[in-house]
């Protein structure tokens, strides 16, 4: 309606039934936004165009307040938590007072922030006559130094370890070589329009991509030749791609919405997605053998419940700020079991009531820091430096410590034993050498990032590895004699096709088009043959009889017969003559396996941390208590034995048994790996093996070699319980013998859309957590996904963890300037292309690892569009966007944001 700068958009409707939107604008400057499924919202500016209240379609209301300057001064979230801030005179921000929290203070030197405050922590920041940052300086007095060129691009940052992350750039400003910190450098190349066509990686090893002429992807080639091709619709989106072996998949669009209807997979099978509300979310998938998983949204936007391919159903109610305050999961019989959840001022979990009426309460420091969990059986307390790092770990009558180095690594740790151990690190922050109570445990020696040689005792590992970074092959000797010899090739799409180990013999492998594993060809151990059946779902083509799978759980497979729970926990494994042969499994309300039962009568069984983790197991009366640093188990006890874990730092690949209690008992052993981190053997410092296994493509062990000392530690995240056969995987209990978990996956599609799949082949990927796979090559983060009852600080699927510069960073400064110029409205579209560069694009906040619904975030994560609810209903003559850069500090762990704002006057002329 109107003209000029008085228009005004009244109505945004598309050829699509879900896009139909009316704006109704009142003279108060108020905008009420009524959305096509009947939600409404509102937006309230004041005479100066300065959004002032925001109505959510839930009725949340969000308020905000500006000083005459048009500064923000106070935002109340809906449960009327208050954030202020303070300004100098100049209308630089010296505080920010976040509710209850510790306030952040800020002090300026010609215009930039000289020094930051939060409690006893200060930061201080030296800058150049650009107002670039030369030196920053963290609360433990560790120097971090900047250098920059002519045109300001960073080209050398210096560590407080005196190793230097240098950066060349050309004229262009693209960069094209880096040499990190371990001395190793990287190659980038350019085509004329600005697009990377090869990289280089530290090892040499080139990279390539192809272009088409509008900047699309067409065809990435590795260094040995290689390739994956990508073809495309007119609208840029993705129809088809073609493996390395030829294999395509192809992918479909709903008809005008752009977004993806059917993936159609390379063995013919196919996905669906349908989208069926005013917001375009995902809806409903229907998986390979038509069963479907549905969604049911709020008019937020947020899960209202969703329903499993088995039917299972799952409902959540949220609070005025969107934090989950109710889970209800309906059993298939009527029954339910309902979570509640308590939160403080910041949204932070401070109270969990349990569906059997118990209870776990949560505090924290004004940092925001977890303090405490208690849920009445094992109390957890926790300790943290200036810098919120975690210095102790308090668990039952057990206690960690961590100390940190210059740069933030893990350095110190002292275990629940009083052992004590010293990690020291090199210049490029790779693992150097591990001090047992001040003696040499074991040296690593690293070459461009890549482990070349590992000292243990009187073996020493030489690893060698391909083009692709994958391990090619694994020596060991002693004194210069070979002992044996592990070596690894793969397939064109990096499957594992053939192991030679010259104690264990050949292994050959097999895919189908989808890489999943088929055939498995031992030497020196019975052949294995798997199917599966569209949906992914492990078929054992070895045995005798059907596999009959329904909704993913398994129902029957040869004369197993196996029995589920309202919830779609296994309860129940029947076999044998007339099914005489009984297991049964007995679940908590948080579905934790607590019991066990074997069809000789004899009984195990389990507790629990109120973060899930396993804490003790009784068998005939016997007990072992267990503790963890972190998401890792460290430590386990009884009366007869106490042992240490040690592992890889950030990943659950072990490195090293600790037998025995205390400094003056302990006994080391080292863990000897597969690719996959996988135990195979066990030594002694002298060079004896006294552990050594045959594993089964799914993990069970057939036989074993040698077997002086008990090693519990499987797949990495593993631990084999000898009582039932079953692996504890942190969350869940995995089943070997059919290669699946007992219980579906907690975090629900987060994990993959077969809740009870292990992995998608198990000689290429690992599952730490139980939760969700990863590639085994690399290190699994002790991070884990979350699902619809994300809980900040505390959930049910993390736990405070030793910090580390591979944790999500913190967030750095976030610097606002203006384009000089105005962008057409016509023409937007065209400029956040060039912006972010090659698609594919995510809404991945590049900080939090997050759903963002206000950003459109390049391939990269190094820069995003921010254009959300706020910018779309300013005024036709401030409508604007966001260019957002993000850089990210490595050893510091902060994310810093420059932000140009871009103004998109909706006016006529």
């Amino acid at each position: 309606e109107s003209s000029g700068k008085d228009a005004r958009c009244v109505r945004h409707w598309a050829s699509f039934a879900q896009m139909d939107t009316r704006y109704a604008w009142g003279d108060d400057g108020s905008v009420n936004v009524h959305n096509v499924d009947g939600s409404h919202e509102v937006y309230v500016h004041d005479d100066r165009a300065r959004l002032v209240q925001r109505i959510d379609p839930d009725g949340a209301r969000h308020f905000k307040s500006y000083d005459d300057k048009g500064r923000l001064t106070v935002e109340q979230d809906p449960l009327g938590a208050v954030t202020a801030y303070q300004y100098d005179e100049a209308g630089r921000l010296v505080a920010l007072f976040p509710g209850e929290d510790e306030p952040t203070s800020y002090e300026h030197d010609n215009g930039f922030i000289r020094v930051v405050r939060r409690g006893e922590a200060v930061w201080k920041y030296e800058r150049n006559e650009q107002g670039d940052v030369i030196r920053r300086i963290d609360p433990e007095g560790n120097a971090t130094d900047y250098s920059y060129d002519k045109r300001g691009q960073l080209t050398g940052v210096w560590y407080p370890d005196h190793s230097c992350h240098r950066l060349v750039w050309n004229e262009r400003g693209q960069l094209v070589e880096e040499q990190l910190p371990n001395g190793s450098i990287k190659r980038y190349r350019y085509d004329d329009l600005g697009r990377q066509v090869a990289r280089e990686d530290e090892h040499g090893a080139l990279t390539q991509y192809q272009w088409d002429a509008v900047g699309r992807l067409l065809k990435l080639t590795q260094s040995d030749g290689t390739y994956r091709e990508f073809s495309y619709n007119p609208y840029g989106k993705i129809i088809a791609e073609r493996d390395e072996l030829g294999h395509l998949t192809r992918y479909e669009y709903a008809d005008g919405l752009h977004l993806i209807s059917r993936r159609i997979n390379a063995d013919g099978t196919q996905v669906k997605y349908r989208y069926d509300n005013a917001r375009l979310l995902l809806t409903e998938i229907e998986n390979e053998v038509g069963e479907t998983y549905q969604l049911d949204y709020h008019p937020n936007g947020l899960i209202r419940q969703e329903t499993g391919f088995d039917g299972q159903r799952t409902a959540y109610a949220y609070d005025l700020n969107g934090n989950l305050l109710e889970k209800t999961e309906h059993g298939d019989d009527g029954s339910q079991l309902v979570t509640r959840y308590e939160r403080d001022y910041a949204g932070r979990l401070v109270r969990k009531t349990l569906p059997d009426g118990n209870t776990v309460a949560y505090t924290y420091d004004r940092r925001g820091n977890l303090l405490s969990v208690e849920d009445g059986h094992w109390a957890l307390a926790y300790e943290y430096d200036k810098q919120n790092r975690l210095t102790a770990e308090h668990q039952g009558w057990g206690t960690l410590r961590y100390g940190y180095d210059a740069c933030g690594q893990l350095q110190h740790l002292r275990l629940p034993d009083n052992n004590r151990l010293t990690f020291n690190h090199d210049k490029g922050g790779h693992l150097a050498t591990v001090e047992l109570n001040g003696s040499l445990l074991t040296s690593h020696l690293f070459h461009a990032g890549r482990e070349h040689q590992r000292e243990q005792g009187q073996l020493l590992s030489h690893y060698h590895y391909d083009d692709q970074n994958r391990l090619h092959a694994h020596a060991v000797t002693q004194q210069g004699n070979h002992l044996y010899q592990r070596q690894y090739d793969y397939d064109k799409a990096g499957n594992l096709a053939r192991l030679i180990d010259t104690r264990k013999g050949e292994h050959r492998y097999r895919y189908d088009p989808l890489q999943r594993l088929t055939r498995a060809d031992h030497s020196q151990d019975v052949q294995e043959r798997f199917g599966h059946d569209p949906a992914g779902n492990l078929l054992m083509q070895d045995g005798p009889g059907p596999d009959i799978v329904a909704g993913n759980r398994l129902m029957i497979q040869g004369d197993h017969h196996y029995d589920y729970d309202a919830f779609g926990n296994l309860i129940r494994e029947r076999r044998g003559k007339g099914h005489s042969l009984v297991t049964e499994y007995r679940y908590d309300c948080q579905h934790r396996l607590i019991g066990v039962t074997k069809p000789n009568g004899q009984t195990a069984s389990y507790r629990y941390d109120p973060f899930g983790r396993r804490i003790s197991k009784t068998i005939e009366e016997k007990t072992t208590e267990f503790f963890w640093q972190g998401e890792k188990l460290i430590a386990e006890h009884h009366a007869d034995r106490h042992r240490s874990y040690l592992y890889e730092p950030d990943s659950f690949r072990p490195l090293a048994l600790l037998e025995g209690f205390g400094p003056e008992e302990t006994k080391p052993y080292h863990y000897q790996l597969d690719h996959l981190g996988t135990p195979q053997e066990l030594t002694t410092p002298d060079g004896e093996i006294v552990w050594s296994a045959h594993h089964r493509a799914y993990g069970e062990i057939s036989r074993l070699d040698v077997g002086k000392i008990d090693n519990p530690l499987r797949f990495q995240g593993q631990y084999y319980d000898q009582e039932s056969g079953l692996h504890y995987n942190r969350h869940r209990y995995y089943h070997p013998n059919i290669g699946r978990y007992l219980t579906p996956d907690p975090v629900k599609l987060a994990g993959g859309i077969n809740g009870y799949q292990y992995v998608p082949n198990p000689t290429g990927w690992v599952d730490p957590l139980g939760l969700n796979n990863c590639p085994g090559e690399n290190k699994c983060q002790q991070s884990s996904r979350e699902g619809p009852e994300a809980l900040p600080q505390a959930n049910e699927y993390s736990t405070p963890t030793p910090k580390s510069p591979n944790a999500r960073p913190d967030m750095g400064y976030h610097k606002e300037t203006y384009a000089s110029k105005p962008v057409n409205p016509e023409e937007t579209v065209h400029k956040w292309e060039e912006f972010l560069g090659p698609p594919p694009h995510t809404n991945t906040n590049p900080r939090t690892g997050k759903p963002d619904k206000d950003r459109i975030v390049s391939s990269d994560a190094k820069r995003s569009i921010r254009y959300g609810a706020h910018e779309m209903n300013s005024k036709p003559s401030k409508h604007h966007y966001h260019e957002e850069t993000w850089t990210l500090e490595l050893k510091t762990n902060t994310m810093n944001i420059d932000n140009t704002v871009v103004r998109v006057p909706l006016t006529k002329k």
